[in-house]
């Protein structure tokens, strides 16, 4: 039987279309703090209440709204901001299709309040399943409140499929997190019951800014300035502030907060040799460019965007961010202390070891350590071939890690009998063995000695915690403050012991005897930005918490004293594998006597 084809009624049509705008509970306060931002209003409050987050209101001082358009307004495809179609050309506003009221409406018991600026009064209505009251007169200052009163009761489907409250009040902190930063002019505040969570007075960019990421975090950024071709502005993190994923990204074209994987891929490569690998800045990029030249509309929320002219915007943007660079003293190359460890704080001899504070210019040249320069390469690389059967070659670790089992003395004596020669790009160490010569990635190293050194403390119940003799205080985000309160006991288990200090503000007061980096604070952001994938901390392996320590091993372009080279390699040969990182990347390799005669045509080669 062929079924008929009929029209839905007016109630299903509302719900089907509130099911591409309203998502969630963020999503109805997106639409109605945008709709206020395009009223042109200075102030926008937020309060949110109800286990589920299932009570909204938004206050706004804006225009206001005339008690003719009010019933106009919850109806589909009704607007004030375009008339015909090709005003989708020149768009200057967040909003424009008309169906943000009805589709609340539709899912809600919603009600609209609005006073025109000069106006003696002002009128409400109520508007549910489809049918909306007469305007009534009501005495309230200028402006609009958007009442929105249980939400999805009447669509329990999209109710079930919400998150925890913890979490969706994170979005919506994290939402309005980014509306502060896009217009930092005007003053917002948002509120959970009767606690304000977060609040920004009309100002600048870089005070947002503070008050949405903290204090400490404002003074890690820089300017971004570019007027060419278009106008690029707003703040790029140096590089000792960084994050472990994309989340810290923050587009805004024209005033929108917008995704897009052409200006994320523009930033990781203009990024690309001042981070490590898999760590990412933070910014705040804002792009002012004609309305013709971007589509919004490829999302039914428009928060995703295309650009006509991508060549065009990537080299501005990765000029902008590289010119910002080249002027910052900051940029620089320097070295970072390592954290010393009291010896009785391991349970045993510190295994740490340590970077001299000194700047070196980046050179081709190999350097050369002064005390070594009397001994010629001859006498270092080809006294004799004696040590060619214990020789481990690194470029087959299975290999090496098999000889090493039958003969324990080469493996004690490997790295630490080698003739240290110096640092090319200090970034590898060179050292002579009575064959032929190793070439030892620094970092590879590192990272292999820190992570057999947290595998050791980790599995010792014995030394967990170090006591700070100076507490760190840092500042988190609203969203991750809720993360870490839940994670405070899980993080206890693995050597952090952290306070809540007051509103977005946390104290580190012990942290874990495995941590060899100065930045613990650092970390446990790694470690919440890792949950916020999975929202729970048990799904949190200890490899991932020992392979995010490991990320603070010594980098490349960092010049090492002879003192500390010594002690990286004497740590290495006690490593139950000193041949491969733990990503298993080989961390040496070995030019041998016979390779080096063979390159020089010596002896019958």
């Amino acid at each position: 039987m062929v079924n008929k084809i009929h029209l839905l009624d007016s109630q299903t049509i509302n719900q089907i279309a509130a099911g591409e705008v309203v998502e969630r509970p963020s999503s109805v306060i997106k639409e109605l703090v945008e709709n206020a931002i395009d009223a042109r209003a200075t102030r926008i409050e937020v309060k949110v209440s109800g286990e589920n987050c299932e009570r909204i209101i938004v206050s706004d001082n804006g225009c206001g709204i005339a008690a003719e358009d009010l019933l106009k307004a919850t109806q589909r495809h009704a607007t004030s901001k375009i008339s015909r179609v090709e005003d989708l050309e020149t768009l200057n506003t967040l909003g424009f299709r008309g169906e943000a009221l009805p589709s609340i409406a539709a899912v809600s018991y919603l009600t609209i309040t609005s006073k025109v600026t000069d106006n003696i009064c002002g009128y409400t209505i109520k508007t549910n399943e489809g049918h909306s009251s007469l305007p009534t007169e009501i005495g309230i200052p200028d402006g609009t409140v958007v009442l929105v009163d249980r939400l999805f009761y009447n669509t329990p489907a999209r109710k079930k499929f919400l998150k925890t409250p913890r979490y969706e009040f994170g979005l919506i902190s994290d939402l309005m997190s980014k509306l502060i930063l896009s217009h930092p002019k005007i003053s917002f505040t948002l509120k959970h019951g009767n606690n304000t969570i977060l609040t920004n007075q009309s100002g600048s960019i870089e005070q947002a800014f503070a008050n949405v990421f903290g204090h400490d975090a404002i003074k890690q950024m820089i300017a971004l300035e570019y007027t060419k071709d278009l106008i690029i502005h707003g703040l790029i993190s140096l590089p000792a502030l960084s994050r472990s994923n994309r989340n810290g990204y923050c587009f805004f074209v024209n005033n929108r907060w917008v995704k897009s994987k052409e200006l994320s891929a523009t930033v990781d490569e203009a990024y690309y040799t001042l981070l490590p690998k898999h760590r990412y800045p933070l910014i705040v990029i804002f792009l002012d460019i004609s309305s013709n030249c971007i589509d919004v509309n490829v999302h039914p929320a428009k928060t995703e965007i295309k650009f006509k002219d991508n060549q065009l915007i990537r080299n501005a943007l990765l000029f902008a961010i590289s010119d910002a660079m080249s002027k910052k003293e900051q940029m620089i190359p320097h070295l970072v202390g390592l954290r010393d460890l009291p010896p009785s704080s391991l349970g045993g001899k510190s295994e740490a070891w340590h970077i001299e504070e000194k700047t070196k210019p980046v050179s081709r040249q190999l350097k050369l350590e002064e005390p070594l320069i009397n001994n010629t390469l001859d006498n270092m690389m080809f006294a004799n071939n004696s040590f060619e059967n214990k020789t481990l070659v690194a470029e087959n670790p299975h290999k090496a890690v098999e000889i090493l089992s039958q003969d324990e003395t080469t493996k004690q004596l490997l790295f630490s009998s080698l003739r240290l020669l110096g640092q090319i790009e200090g970034t590898y160490i060179v050292a002579a063995a009575d064959d032929g010569i190793y070439i030892i990635d620094q970092h590879a190293a590192h990272e292999r000695i820190l992570y057999e050194q947290i595998l050791d403390q980790i599995n010792n119940p014995n030394s967990n915690s170090i006591q700070l003799a100076i507490p760190i205080s840092f500042e988190v985000t609203y969203k991750e403050k809720l993360m870490l309160t839940d994670a405070i006991l899980d993080l206890r288990q693995i050597g952090f012991i952290i306070e809540h200090f007051g509103n977005n503000s946390f104290v580190i007061r012990a942290i874990p005897t495995w941590y060899q980096g100065t930045a613990p604070e650092r970390l446990l952001l790694d470690i919440i930005e890792e949950l916020s994938n999975s929202n729970d901390i048990n799904r949190l392996r200890q490899e991932e918490i020992m392979l995010a320590a490991c990320k603070k091993a010594v980098k490349a372009n960092q010049y090492l004293s002879k003192q500390d080279i010594n002690s990286l390699l004497c740590a290495l040969d006690k490593c139950q594998n000193p041949f491969t990182c733990p990503h298993g990347r080989p961390l040496s390799i070995k030019l041998t006597y016979q390779e080096i005669q063979k390159k020089f045509l010596r002896n019958g080669y």
